[in-house]
């Protein structure tokens, strides 16, 4: 891939303060992008108000740029972002991909995949015209009983640029995703789909988003658009062998020294040891040394 066509991007949610598993993710996508002479974008996935705090944005800023990390561009606020969702949202329904789904979360409690209540018989043509009529009323007029499912049926096949090639069997593994949630707020699967096939040429995130990528693959199929290429880096684990994230109270990388941390993710994504001082060479010799080949084909790997 030439620096012309390299884009990538690092996309944290504002549900949390960025922690060490989101540096290994920043940091991989960053020098990767930076190697190949690309640009690397920042684009905030704030699609799911009631879950973000405030500030978020900001934070994430401030915390990125104590690091050392200087992206692209303005930053991209899915947001901003609804018409986009919407125009893609009509194609699918246009194709009669799409259906209500009343079912509550009790209706699926237990339940690994969506067992295809709601799903229209697919080969029944009036069955999917009215699935279809009931999509295009709820995304004219907020309909609170039921969400937007998208019909998933195909296999996906892969290569990560890091665990090898991938087969997965969408319809039977992860089943009907939800595209539009009851409360009329876009789904991340549809979100990051259409934002990943606009303009981004490699996504390199942590591997627990495996099953995501290769639904968002399929969904980006169904729009006729041309999917990234994908890298999966392994997740970072605490001592009790849990993803950290905020919900097991992983520590802010605020809190952190900013050199010793780096030089700690550095050697957590496999790479060889650099003799350095300060922040600024770090980055000159982390953005020359990086080799996408050295990273770990597990798919998570201790922290702490």
């Amino acid at each position: 891939m030439t620096s012309a066509t390299y884009v990538g991007r690092f996309a944290p949610s504002p549900t949390g303060a960025l922690h060490f598993g989101s540096l290994l993710a920043a940091m991989a996508s960053f020098c990767d992008a930076r190697s190949h002479g690309g640009l690397w974008r920042l684009r905030i996935d704030d699609i799911d108000p009631p879950r973000a705090i405030p500030n978020a944005a900001e934070q994430f800023q401030n915390s990125l740029n104590n690091f050392g990390f200087h992206w692209d561009g303005p930053i991209i606020f899915q947001s901003e972002r609804s018409d986009v969702y919407k125009h893609h949202l009509l194609q699918l329904n246009q194709k009669q991909l799409l259906y209500p789904c009343s079912c509550s979360r009790r209706d699926l409690r237990n339940k690994n995949i969506y067992p295809n209540i709601c799903r229209p018989s697919l080969n029944t043509p009036n069955s999917q015209q009215q699935a279809a009529n009931l999509v295009a009323a709820k995304l004219s007029d907020s309909d609170a009983t039921r969400a937007i499912r998208v019909i998933i049926d195909n296999n996906v096949i892969f290569n990560d640029l890091i665990q090898g090639p991938q087969h997965m069997e969408v319809g039977s593994q992860l089943g009907d995703t939800v595209v539009v949630r009851r409360d009329d707020l876009f789904a991340y699967a549809l979100a990051c789909a259409v934002d990943d096939a606009d303009g981004i040429t490699r996504v390199v995130r942590g591997a627990d988003l495996l099953p995501t990528s290769a639904t968002q693959i399929h969904i980006m199929t169904l729009l006729e658009l041309s999917p990234p290429e994908y890298a999966h880096i392994p997740v970072a684990l605490n001592r009790d062998n849990q993803k950290l994230s905020k919900q097991t109270q992983a520590k802010p990388i605020d809190t952190m020294e900013v050199l010793p941390t780096l030089q700690q993710a550095w050697r957590a994504l496999g790479q060889t040891k650099l003799d350095v001082h300060s922040v600024e060479s770090f980055w000159q010799a982390a953005i020359s040394a990086w080799n996408l080949n050295c990273v770990s084909r597990c798919l998570s790997t201790s922290y702490e």
